[in-house]
Parts: structure tokens; C-alpha cells; sequence
């Protein structure tokens, strides 16, 4: 059995406080290398695989030989487009593909588990609460501002705090549905709906 204190932040009033947090286990790592496969999964995933050279026959040119095949003392030659020749087809270039590879659904949840321990011990987890019912950009940037959170990753279930918090530097509103271990990292600090904490946050750690 452990506990863990966590902050509290009422952005409606500026009310700070905390909460403890019982854990039936201690917050141990259980596999760092699970984390990596997974960040190497994701970044997979997210390339866009669309290189591509022209193969000979999307060559715009001409279909005829350069010279004939025999009698010039120089090498037989088929086609100007062949690779030797300056403007030709390029030797085994890149053509699209996908980078994406399969990653057992195991492993993400051990990984998303450790990354949210991570936070947790660190102390970088803070749950927020009442933004008001107009939720505005500035209002946002004032209050990260005023509590140093400079570089956060708002864990949240409403469009409104999505669309207001996109265009903030270093700031990233992410909805709890798609909550993955490279976003969690990526950031310095969590802030978490308090309404979403339980349900989702300590039901991703096991």
C-alpha cells in the first residue's frame, strides 16, 4: 500500500490545494524498455512514408537508343533514361511505404502505466478544476502563467479547452481518449480534468 500527494488547482477562484492518492502497490517501473519500443512505435506510425523517385517508365523523354549498337567503339546503350545517364531513372530509390509496425496492446499499457508513475513520483501531476463556462484563450495562457506551468499537457474532455488551447506555445490539450506515452513525455507537466482523473488517469496505471 502507498499513498501520494497530489496538487489541486481551482482555476475559477485560484484556490490551491491537494490530494492524496492510495495506491495498492508501490509506483515502480515495471519495463523502461516498453516505453522506448512504444515512442518508436509512435513516431513509426506517424511518418508519412510518401518519398518517391520516377521509375523509368514515368520518365518524360525520349524511347529511342542513343547511338546504334554497334560500330561506335563506345558501350551498347538502350535508352537515355537508364540510371548512368544525367536525368535518368534513379537506382533503387525510395517509393511510398508504410513504417508502421504491429505493437501488442500489452506492452502500450505497461508503457502508458510507467510514463503516468513517472509523473506521479516527480510530482509534475496537478488536477485543475473550473475554468468557467466561457472558456477563452487568454484566460487560459493567464492562468498557466500565473502558476508557472510553462510547458503542459492538458489532460481534458471538452472541445472548447481543445480549440482555445491550440494556438498556445508549449501547450498541448489533449483529450483523455487519446492519452499515449509520447505526448506524456514530451511534456514537462500534467494537468488533469479532476472529473477525468479517476475513471481514466488511475485506470490506465497497473
Amino acid at each position: 500500500m502507498s499513498s501520494i500527494s497530489v496538487k489541486t488547482i481551482d482555476f475559477g477562484n485560484g484556490a490551491i490545494g491537494s490530494k492524496k492518492i492510495e495506491f495498492a502497490a508501490p509506483l515502480e517501473i515495471k519495463s523502461a524498455k516498453s516505453v522506448a519500443y512504444v515512442i518508436r512505435w509512435q513516431l513509426a506510425r506517424r511518418r508519412a512514408g510518401s518519398a518517391k523517385t520516377k521509375t523509368m517508365a514515368e520518365i518524360s523523354g525520349t524511347t529511342a537508343k542513343p547511338w546504334k549498337q554497334k560500330g561506335t567503339g563506345r558501350a551498347r546503350q538502350g535508352s537515355r533514361r537508364s540510371v548512368q545517364f544525367v536525368g535518368g531513372r534513379t537506382c533503387h530509390g525510395p517509393m511510398p511505404r508504410s513504417f508502421d509496425f504491429s505493437m501488442p496492446k500489452k506492452i502500450v499499457k505497461i508503457a502508458l502505466s510507467d510514463v503516468l508513475k513517472l509523473k506521479l513520483r516527480e510530482g509534475k501531476v496537478t488536477l485543475f478544476s473550473d475554468f468557467g463556462s466561457e472558456i477563452k484563450t487568454a484566460k487560459i495562457s493567464s492562468a498557466l502563467s500565473k502558476n508557472q506551468f510553462e510547458n503542459a499537457l492538458i489532460i481534458h474532455q471538452s472541445e472548447t479547452l481543445a480549440k482555445s488551447a491550440k494556438n498556445l506555445k508549449n501547450v498541448k490539450a489533449l483529450d483523455a481518449k487519446a492519452l499515449n506515452v509520447y505526448d506524456i513525455l514530451n511534456f514537462d507537466h500534467l494537468l488533469v480534468d479532476e472529473k477525468i482523473f479517476e475513471p481514466q488517469i488511475l485506470a490506465a496505471i497497473c
